[in-house]
């Protein structure tokens, strides 16, 4: 199994990275192959997205980059801060750009089909908030959904697991905690 782990955190040495290398390690135990791209600093940048062209889209040697990327992968786990109610901006950047139409979905009769079918996505993503401010304004749920039926079934590709972790940059979270709670 090849699994594609994306995290889009400007922090090197934040909780992404760690959720990200303990995923790591625990799916190459299995003898899976597993890849890390860092959006921050990959060397396949891409520029803010405008939607002026998006239905006249020249591939360019990033999107082809990360498509192959995508395409080659069983499984896609994004790693993020949960920032302002949503992902990073360089995260949704990376979406416009990357789940193209052509590529991610296509029109049929005026409705959309995914094209990236067998593809199973996990998302591990923190919040400075205790948990539970997010759980009783819905927040979670928004995040959760926006994701699920947006953007993963939108593409084809099935949710597998949604993981929020709330109260990380306090000091009485052991995040030893939340890295053990990792599965594949």
């Amino acid at each position: 199994m090849k699994i594609l782990i994306i995290i889009a955190n400007p922090k090197i040495d934040s909780f992404s990275f760690a959720m990200a290398n303990k995923y790591k390690e625990l799916a190459t135990a299995k003898e899976y192959e597993v890849e890390i791209i860092d959006l921050y600093r990959t060397k396949y940048q891409q520029p803010f997205f405008t939607y002026e062209h998006a239905n006249e889209l020249k591939i360019t040697p990033e999107m082809d980059y990360y498509q192959n990327k995508i395409s080659q992968a069983d499984e896609l786990v994004f790693v993020f801060p949960y920032w302002w109610g949503s992902m990073p901006a360089i995260l949704k950047n990376f979406i416009d750009w990357n789940f193209s139409r052509g590529f991610a979905f296509e029109y049929v009769n005026s409705r959309p089909k995914g094209l990236l079918l067998n593809k199973n996505v996990k998302i591990f993503t923190t919040t400075g908030a205790p948990s539970f401010i997010y759980k009783i304004t819905g927040a979670n749920n928004r995040l959760k959904k926006m994701f699920q039926k947006q953007i993963i079934e939108f593409c084809g590709m099935k949710l597998k697991s949604f993981n929020i972790y709330g109260g990380v940059d306090k000091s009485k979270t052991k995040t030893s905690d939340i890295l053990n709670k990792i599965r594949l």
